[in-house]
Formats: structure tokens, sequence, C-alpha cells
């Protein structure tokens, strides 16, 4: 052959040539046996690593603050010690590689222990016996998987000296569908914890911290029902990828204002893409958008008066009450402070409930979850007799005229007893000394058409419309009602606050506030703005304005100052129910109510008590409702809470903020 001829003859040069391009071609051929033979599995795991999986990065959700900026909900760190399952992946192997070679060996010595039973070699069909049944080599992996973990625990169980237990089927259910993830092995670590772990876990075991923002009520159950509380919710939101893969924790507002605004609380997710192998282990991440975080809320509250009410109520009760307590500015409707009795530790809803408070909330008398202020309905009792004294006194009736009360009132064949003593009453008597027989008697010639308007205008028997998710409307009878088979007794149940006539503790201060500002209802305000965590951060300020009406009751000033002067009366005068309420340094105009509940058999199961009023009397700017269910009579089991507020009242407006907030009442 021609290039062979050439080669015999004797030319340095040629046969230099043809070396290079020999020494060129066994190169060539080595990198291609290295890159398809030796490599092969390599670049394999490298093709098949190209599948990513979304991840929904939660917002750092807003801060709650009362109207001075005091923090009533936040954020803090939890940390949770976690195993890495990516990091463990070549244990998980080995553990693995183990198991099926112990697994072989058995499966050998027993197809040899056939064949010696039978004296000869086992056919093809014989062996398949022998053979791993379909699953076997999973279970194999899952049980090394467990020993691995199991292991990791117990030994960072020893260093750290706290009990942890390895729970197989949970860490099994999390390998299968979130394995990307970190699992989680001891949650919401305290500092102790935390210091021993990172005392003693210095090589890298595969378990490590975790960090993550969850909710937090500082105070605890302070102002518990009107914040909320949140639980964990792993979904998608409005406008957001709804294909996420996995979700870190996130939180959800349930109920009160942490519901109401949910939305701007809890701000936007960012996304991480993360790209993982074949089997499903992290290879690497990338954020593709980064966590926009949730607006702080400003709320009407008033810290120090909050406490106060709760604090008192605390006192004179137990924390175990069923009772509610409201306190309103009267010039523009904003909730001051609002408390409900039992109240639940929002935290409980993040980090868990023990035994007792499971029990405590599934008890059906305490309901420690409803707010009493706003979402229960209760009869109003005596704390109605003031619309019923307005409509009689706008109808013409003469506040100096008198009504003879001889102990009880007869309506048709039923005698209502008067727990005010026998006697001669006035305007001014009665409202002072809650005489049954007068305000009957008063309503009954006024007329029922003419009382149940008035309450319409009190906005009676509709919402407040706050931002809870926690409301009912209460109950009172429509005109149309009241024309179809309705009786002087039913007048008379209404005159005393009594029958198809419920209201709430929010509802009831709507009302005094009118009646201490001059007949102007006022939507009641809970939230004074929406406003960004930081200046850095898009978007401005939303501001929720004050003062906002919802109907005038139309009313005279003079009838006005008649009642007013009534009930300076009942807090004033020796003989008025609403003495314990006293304060000295302002003057309180008030109404003490007790009303009886009954069964569906007419027997009487418990009372309703209630003490409502406004101060100063001079120029009101603060009304306070308070109700304790099964208390003896208003007066002595609502009046001494009354007192501690408006005492807090006081001292509030002596303090440089209180000044402020006086100034801002005026």
């Amino acid at each position: 052959m021609l290039v062979f001829d050439e080669l015999k003859k004797n030319e340095p040069s040629l046969r230099l040539l043809a070396v290079v391009l020999a020494a060129g071609l066994c190169l060539l051929l080595a990198g291609l046996w290295w890159v398809q033979v030796v490599s092969s599995r390599e670049y394999q795991e490298h093709m098949t690593t190209q599948a990513y999986r979304t991840i929904r990065l939660p917002a750092v959700r807003g801060k709650i603050l009362d109207r001075e900026g005091r923090v009533l909900a936040e954020n803090r760190p939890r940390y949770d010690l976690s195993l890495f399952l990516d990091d463990l992946h070549p244990q998980f192997d080995a553990a693995y590689g183990e198991l099926l070679k112990s697994a072989r060996a058995v499966q050998k010595q027993n197809v040899a222990n056939a064949e010696k039973k039978l004296g000869r070699s086992l056919t093809k069909a014989e062996r398949k016996q022998f053979a791993f049944k379909p699953g076997y080599l999973e279970q194999l992996r899952e049980l090394a998987r467990d020993r691995v973990a199991g292991a990791i625990v117990a030994q960072v169980s020893r260093k750290t000296g706290e009990p942890l237990a390895f729970n197989a089927a949970q860490f099994n259910r999390h390998y299968a569908t979130r394995l990307a993830l970190p699992f989680p092995v001891l949650k919401n670590m305290d500092p102790a914890q935390l210091a021993r772990f990172q005392e003693n876990i210095t090589n890298g075991l595969g378990a490590d911290l975790e960090l993550q923002s969850v909710r937090h009520y500082p105070l605890g159950t302070t102002a518990a029902h009107l914040l909320g509380y949140v639980t964990r919710e792993d979904k998608a939101q409005e406008g957001e990828n709804s294909y996420f893969s996995y979700f870190l924790p996130d939180f959800e507002g349930k109920v009160g204002v942490e519901a109401g605004f949910d939305a701007e609380l809890r701000g936007h997710a960012g996304e991480e893409s993360v790209l993982i192998n074949s089997v499903g282990y992290r290879q690497s991440e990338n954020v593709a958008t980064e966590p926009e975080p949730g607006q702080n809320l400003v709320l009407t509250i008033d810290l120090d008066l909050q406490r106060a009410a709760e604090e008192s109520l605390l006192q004179h009760q137990h924390a175990d009450a069923r009772a509610a307590v409201v306190v309103l500015d009267v010039h523009n409707g904003d909730v001051l402070a609002m408390v409900s009795s039992p109240a639940v530790d929002p935290n409980s809803y993040v980090d868990g409930f023990t035994p007792e408070e499971t029990a405590r909330r599934q008890d059906a008398k305490l309901r420690p979850e409803i707010n009493r202020a706003t979402q229960e309905n209760y009869a109003p009792g005596s704390i109605f007799k003031p619309i019923i004294g307005l409509a009689a006194l706008e109808a013409g009736l003469d506040p100096k005229a008198e009504v003879d009360n001889p102990g009880y009132i007869a309506i048709g064949r039923r005698h209502i007893t008067d727990l005010a003593k026998p006697g001669k009453y006035n305007f001014r008597r009665a409202i002072m000394d809650s005489s049954n027989t007068y305000f009957i008697t008063s309503g009954l010639r006024t007329g029922v058409d003419r009382i149940i308007a008035l309450a319409e205008k009190f906005q009676l028997g509709e919402p407040c419309s706050l931002p809870t998710r926690q409301e009912t409307a209460g109950n009172l009878p429509s005109l149309e009602r009241i024309h179809e088979g309705w009786s002087d007794g039913d007048t008379a149940n209404v005159c005393i606050g009594q029958g198809e006539v419920s209201v709430t503790p929010l509802q009831m201060a709507v009302v005094y506030s009118a009646i201490a500002n001059g007949g102007t209802v006022f939507w009641p305000r809970l939230v004074q703005r929406v406003e960004p965590q930081d200046s850095n951060q898009h978007g401005g300020v939303t501001n929720f304005p004050a003062g906002l009406v919802r109907e005038h009751i139309g009313v005279s000033g003079r009838n006005l100052r008649i009642l007013h002067d009534a009930m300076l009366a009942e807090t004033e005068d020796p003989e008025g129910t609403g003495g314990l309420a006293r304060v000295p340094g302002i003057h309180i105009c008030g109404k003490t109510g007790t009303a009886e509940i009954m069964d569906a058999h007419n027997r009487k199961t418990g009372r309703t008590t209630w003490f409502a009023s406004f101060a100063p009397y001079e120029n009101p700017r603060y009304a306070v409702v308070v109700m304790v269910e099964d208390g003896t009579f208003g007066g002595p089991t609502c009046g001494p809470i009354a007192h501690d507020i408006y005492a807090a009242i006081l001292e509030k407006e002596k303090s440089p903020s209180g000044k402020f907030l006086a100034a801002a009442l005026n």
C-alpha cells in the first residue's frame, strides 16, 4: 500500500509525522473512551438533574401597633433543628449498600441450602422463588434511610441532652413529598436548647439549625380578640403562581384584624427555583423573586386603657369571667379599648395548645374564642331605658310628672316586679333608681312604634361593620313585626330591655356615644392607618378617616340635657344605683342594668349585668360600657370596673401621651 511503502523509506521527517498522527489518534480514542465509558454515569446523572422545583418564600408579616406605636403583634425568629436530606444522601446510599449486601448473602445462603437439600443445582424456574419480591429493594432503601436519620437524631439527643424522638412514619412522608426541604426534628428551640446544640454539635452530622419568622404576640392575651390570630396556611394567594412545588411555613389571619387586613399584613411572597436531580435531592437554588414585606397596621386602641380594663376585670371577677368592656371616643367613634373575657393566648395558635388550653377551648360555657364585645347577643335590661326615656320625652312626656309605683305593674294578668322601692317617680328618679313601672307606663303611652323608630336610628339590629369577622347584628323587632300579633306585654318587655331586643356591648357603646355627643351615631373605627414597615418599601400610607357619620337620631338638645342630668344622678346621688362607678375629679353619667336570662320553659337560668356610661358630664369624651354574665346586679358587679377605667383615663390624661389623647378627643 502506498502509505506503508512510503514509510518503509528511510525518511525521518515522514516517520515523525506518522508518529505524531498516531499519538493524536490514540489521545482522541482515549478521550472518547473516558467520556463514553468511565464518565458515562456522571454525565448521565447531570443529564437527569435538569428538573426545577419552585418554592414559595413567605414575606415578613407586618406589625400591629396601638395608637401610640406600641407593639401588639410582631414577628420573632424561630429556630428549628432539622435534617438536611441532600447532605445525607451518601450516608443513605452507604447504609442501603450494606443492607443489600446482607440481603444478597442471605439469598445466596438460601439457594445453597435448597440445592444441598435437593442434591442438585436449582433450575432457573426454581431460583425465581428466591428472587427479591417487587418493592423489597425500596423497603431496604427506606429502612436504610430510617436507620441513618434515627441514628443522627439519637446522636444529637445525646450530645445536647435533649430527649428527641424519631418518627419514622413522619420522616418517610416528608421524604416522599418534600425531599428538597429540610426535615424538622425539634421545632421552636428555646435559648438553652440553642446554646447546647451550638456548643456540642461541631461536626457535619447533616443536622443543623433552620431559621423561620413566626407570628408573636408579646403581650399574650392582651387585646386578643380584636387582634385575632393566625394559623399555618400553605397555599398560593390571589395573584401568585398557583403551581408552587413547595411552601415554606406561612401564616394566614383567621379572625380579628389579622384576618380583616390579612392581605396588607401578609405582603407578597417571593419565589425560589431549585434544581434537583433524578432522585429528588437539591443541587442548587436561585431566588427568582424576593419577598415583599407586609405593611404595619396602626389601631385606634390605647394600650394603657386596654390594660386597665383587662386588669380591672380580672381583679373584680376572675380569669374565666364571661364579660366584655368597650371604651369609645364619643366624638368620632374610635375604639379606645375592647375587652372580651375569657381569652385565648393567640400565641398558642402558632406554638400549639396545651391539654389544659384545649379543654378550656372546648368548654361549651366558657367559649373563650367568642368575642363577647361584638359577637354575642345580650338582653340590654335597664341600660335600654334611656332610649325609652328619650322617645317618651320627644313624644311630650313631662319629666316632672310622677308615676305611682306600688312595687309592680300589672299588664293584663301579668304582674311585673319593680325592684325600685314603692313610691312616686319622676323622670330623674326613675332613671336613678331604674323603675320598671315608670318606663313601662311611659313606653305604653308613647307607643312602641316611636320606640322602635328611635332604636333603629341608633342602628340597633344592624352590625357595626368592624373588620374582624366577629360580629352579630343583635335583634330589634321591625315595624312590621310590631303590627302583627304584638301585645302590650311585648311592649312592656321592650321597655325594660327584655323580650325581643338583644344587643352587643359595642352597639350599646355606640348608643351611649350618640347620647353623649348630641345625637350623632358614628361608625366605630378600629384601624387608623396602614403604613409600610420602612421608608424604602413601595406604597404609601393608607388612612382610614375618623368620625364617619352613620345617622343623626334627631332628638332635641333639651331632652338630651334632661337625660344627661338624670344619668349624672345615677352615679352621684346617694340613692343612685351606679354610685360604685364614681371617681373624684370626673363627673360620670351612667345607667345600670340587669337582665334575666330565661330558658325555653320560661325558667330563669342566669343574669346579664351592665353599666353603660359616658363622661365627663360637662363635655363628654369617653363612653364606657361594661357587661358581666351571671353577676349580681349592674351597680355592684360592673360599677367598680367602670370606676377603674375612668380612674385610668384621668391618670392617662396627666401623662404627656395622655394630654395628646385628650386634645385629640376634644
